[in-house]
């Protein structure tokens, strides 16, 4: 291995810039690492409680000012961490010993946060091993020490390697005199380059006749910048692990990206928060339920093995379908809860599906048709007060669920220790009624009471002391409804339960999984569990505990309001089905165009609730379509249409969008 001297000419010069070149920061963004800082000060008494709080702030906006200054009073093309340090030391009246502890302080969370870029150290060590000259080039405010004791701490190739910084030399790549400066000391015949910056490393380094090559460091995604505008280190921490699983993942696969860097800090901080609650609550044993507990159960899989836990966790069968059994206690909750929900498609069909009745008694007890008429809201109030008063009904209802009823208790006991009352259920999106329903069927054998964690609920839910439901995000004004997209499983919904050689198995419905896994399934999952472990392992050697719901939040708007092409076409192309209709597997959020979008319209389409990914995936007169059926319900009548609501006395004729009133044209109530 040759190593290169001062001043030596030679024929081919090899360097390589250093930061997001050959080391990267587990934060998001460099700035993180003041953001660190501030968190770990908070504690310290020996500084200004100013200092503290607005740390972070404090450090960029004092580095940006000393620059400025030292460029116009000496032409400096850069500064050193003391220059900005020094200035700190004067506006806060620190002392020199606090001074130099910040300093250190800095580079120590700097070392802490530096992982490598394994694919170019490797590159360089390969020339090395040729007899190649390298050398390190960075504009950068830490000095050509700090650097080594940064880079051998990563490897220790880096011990003796030539590094020029301009903090030290006062010039800069960006600006090229320090380009300049090497090709003076050295004068290559030929002077190769790689790093991460377009004008530094790559237009710049061009201009000087460097044969450069832009490295392509990994960009954020544009809900990870919005998220970043909120000061949170546990957002920097989950925003540069995904990054940092992009940048290394050499197959660049978009479903497990999207799994590492979207669904997978969600859904991890959903899981870590039910972990906590467990070592709390003395809660041994987990529950998730089938089908959108699957990925959930992976994660709290890694979660408990890496952290030596003692919880097991469990998958457990189960859906609306197979556990709201009516029998004498459930009965009324039963036909509650059916007519409490999907409005949209509330039919004749539906209800014969739901009650799984046969046609002829859906006639009898309902005078409904099978088929998929929807019943006005007036109807539906007719007929809930109808069957919920009609003891024969019930009494049908009841009798054909007998079986069922008996089948679920022996699964339950099969499953779960009731004695020991140390369980909980765990599932995404719901109202509660389902447990709710379960737990009445419980007390036919037990009278332990229930616990369930959602994710989210409607603020319809339920409150029973016996079925208490645990909330992660506990807010009214979100719509969570499309993270069920995120918790997709390739079984079919659970249909009841069926007894072979003394054990009871679950019986789910026949479906193709190979859509689903064609999508990208299995590499979805992958980053979702890559990230889950590099997260814990970050958290394992910085010892600190990264969860917060800050940015589910900025994640939240952006894909309701802001969503990207790229984002919209992974979620809205999982293959997805309707309740009842399992096997009729479709894009959940197609893409429109006008002829397709008219085509849906005429097929009678009412399901609006994915309309804000499919927008994105759609042309732009499908676009204008799409807009004008949310805002008048449908495009009928946004064409024509005759509104008349005599007890707001309203009554207006609107064509193309435009409104007349009709009091104007000579209408009386």
């Amino acid at each position: 291995m040759q190593l290169l001297k001062e001043d030596k000419k030679v024929k081919t010069l090899y360097s390589f810039d250093i930061f997001d070149t050959l080391v990267t920061r587990k934060t998001a963004t460099p700035s993180g690492i003041f953001l660190v800082m501030q968190e770990l000060l908070k504690n310290n008494p020996n500084y200004p409680e100013f200092l503290k709080s607005n740390f972070k702030k404090i450090r960029i906006e004092t580095e940006a000012f000393v620059r400025e200054q030292l460029t116009l009073s000496k032409n400096f093309q850069d500064i050193t961490l003391e220059d900005i340090y020094n200035r700190i030391q004067i506006n806060y009246s620190l002392t020199d010993d606090e001074t130099e502890f910040l300093k250190n302080f800095e580079i120590e969370c700097e070392c802490q946060n530096l992982i490598p870029i394994n694919e170019n150290i490797k590159n360089i060590k390969n020339l090395l091993n040729n007899d190649n000259n390298i050398i390190l080039i960075s504009d950068m405010y830490h000095s050509e020490k700090t650097l080594r004791k940064i880079l051998t701490q990563i490897d220790p190739i880096f011990t003796n390697i030539p590094i020029f910084v301009s903090s030290e030399y006062k010039k800069t790549k960006r600006q090229g005199d320090l380009y300049k400066l090497i090709q003076n000391k050295y004068t290559p015949e030929k002077w190769e380059h790689i790093g991460d910056s377009q004008l530094a490393d790559y237009g710049t380094a061009r201009k000087n006749k460097i044969d450069a090559t832009l490295y392509p460091y990994e960009k954020l995604k544009k809900y990870e910048k919005i998220a970043l505008n909120k000061d949170n280190i546990s957002t920097e921490y989950i925003v540069g692990t995904a990054k940092n699983i992009r940048l290394f993942n050499t197959t660049k696969n978009n479903r497990y990206n999207f799994g590492a860097s979207f669904a997978g800090p969600i859904l991890y901080s959903y899981v870590s928060w039910i972990i906590e609650n467990c070592q709390k609550e003395k809660i041994k044993n987990l529950y998730f339920i089938a089908r959108d507990g699957f990925i959930p159960k992976l994660i709290a899989d890694v979660i408990v093995k890496e952290k030596n836990l003692n919880i097991k966790n469990h998958y457990i069968y189960g859906s609306r379908k197979a556990w709201r059994i009516p029998n004498k206690i459930t009965i009324d909750k039963f036909i509650t809860s059916i007519f409490n929900e999907y409005f949209y498609k509330f039919s004749g069909k539906f209800l014969k599906e739901r009650f799984d009745i046969t046609t002829e008694e859906l006639y009898k007890y309902t005078n409904l048709l099978d088929n998929n008429k929807v019943l006005k809201s007036k109807h539906r109030k007719e007929l809930f007060n109808k069957l919920i008063n009609n003891q024969e009904f019930k009494d049908l209802i009841i009798e054909k669920n007998e079986n069922k009823t008996n089948l679920i208790i022996k699964y339950l006991q099969q499953e779960i220790d009731f004695s020991k009352r140390n369980f909980a259920f765990v599932d995404i999106n719901g109202t509660g009624r389902t447990q709710d329903i379960l737990k009445s069927i419980i007390l036919l054998f037990s009278n332990c009471p229930i616990k369930t964690f959602y994710f989210c609920t409607d603020t319809k839910l339920s409150e029973y002391k016996d079925s208490m439901k645990k909330i992660f995000m506990c807010t009214p004004k979100y719509k969570h409804f499309w993270l069920e997209l995120l918790c997709r499983n390739t079984d079919g919904q659970t249909l009841g339960y069926k007894e072979e050689n003394g054990q009871i198995i679950p019986i789910t419905e026949n479906v193709n999984p190979q859509k689903l896994i064609n999508w990208g399934y299995n590499e979805y999952i992958n980053g979702i569990i890559d990230f889950t472990k590099t997260i814990l392992a970050i958290e394992k050697q910085l010892d600190i505990h990264i969860n917060n719901t800050n940015f589910y939040y900025q994640y939240y708007n952006y894909i309701m309001n802001n969503i990207d092409k790229e984002t919209a076409d992974i979620l809205g192309s999982i293959p997805y089905s309707d309740i009842g209709n399992e096997k009729l597997n479709k894009e959940c959020a197609p893409a429109y165009n006008l002829i397709t979008f008219l085509f849906s319209n005429i097929k009678n389409n009412k399901d609006t609730a994915l309309y804000f990914i499919s927008k994105e995936r759609s042309t732009k007169l499908a676009k204008i379509l799409m807009n004008l059926k949310i805002k008048y319900k449908s495009l009928r009548k946004f064409f024509i249409d005759i509104h008349i609501h005599k007890k707001r006395q309203e009554a207006y004729l609107c064509i193309l969008g435009i409104k007349i009133d009709l009091h104007c044209l000579g209408y009386k109530e």
